[in-house]
């Protein structure tokens, strides 16, 4: 039985991944290295800035940098980007108010915690999430499991009662691979990069509770 939802932040609910990238490619360009579409899509899709970063800067040889000033400059470029201009996907929030009140819901996002909280706060969600996983509570971020089973552990719930909503590989990978349910959604990424989750959707209308008890089944 699915008792808790949980919902990925970028391209999942806001459509900012342009914002995140953007950021990112500012953030390296004060640094001197040029940020390609393909290196942030290799890197960065789904992943924490620590983890992406690190790998760019250990396959790029970027030394004398230190990473939390780079992911620092990159948050400030973001919350520039982001504010009077955040963008959310149409149908989430109403799925958002709509699932609150069957499940518990959570978030669990690659997204440092002051661009989590600015977007929760822009979009006055506050009260639906009772648990919010953010890249400073965790080591390993997507793809691996400790997002998700952080997660669960916090709401105190197993993970076999939870199922993910996700917009991309590694997010998909992280969820499954903590052993619990996945949608995904196709916002970000084309179905044949999604095929590990349990089902893709390309629009919210088709979550429903119908859909969602399928997986309690």
């Amino acid at each position: 039985m699915i008792t808790t939802i949980i919902f990925d932040m970028n391209g999942v609910i806001t459509d900012d991944e342009d914002c995140h990238e953007l950021a990112t490619e500012g953030a390296f360009k004060e640094i001197g290295f040029e940020m390609t579409p393909e290196i942030y899509r290799k890197f960065c899709l789904g992943r924490t800035d620590v983890s992406a970063f690190k790998d760019i800067m250990g396959t790029y040889g970027i030394e004398h940098v230190e990473i939390n000033d780079l992911i620092a400059a990159k948050t400030r470029q973001y919350m520039v980007l982001v504010k009077g201009n955040l963008r959310v996907f149409d149908g989430v929030i109403d799925l958002i108010k709509r699932l609150y009140k069957s499940y518990d819901l959570a978030l669990t996002t690659s997204s440092t915690y002051e661009e989590a909280n600015a977007v929760i706060d822009l979009l006055r969600l506050h009260k639906y999430f009772k648990v919010v996983v953010t890249s400073k509570d965790v080591t390993k971020g997507k793809p691996d499991p400790e997002p998700y089973l952080l997660t669960a552990d916090k709401l105190g719930v197993p993970t076999v009662e939870c199922l993910v909503i996700e917009d991309s590989e590694n997010g998909v990978k992280s969820a499954k691979a903590a052993g619990m349910a996945c949608v995904a959604i196709t916002n970000s990424e084309k179905p044949d990069q999604l095929v590990l989750a349990d089902r893709i959707v390309s629009t919210y209308s088709e979550i429903t509770v119908d859909f969602i008890d399928i997986f309690g089944s």
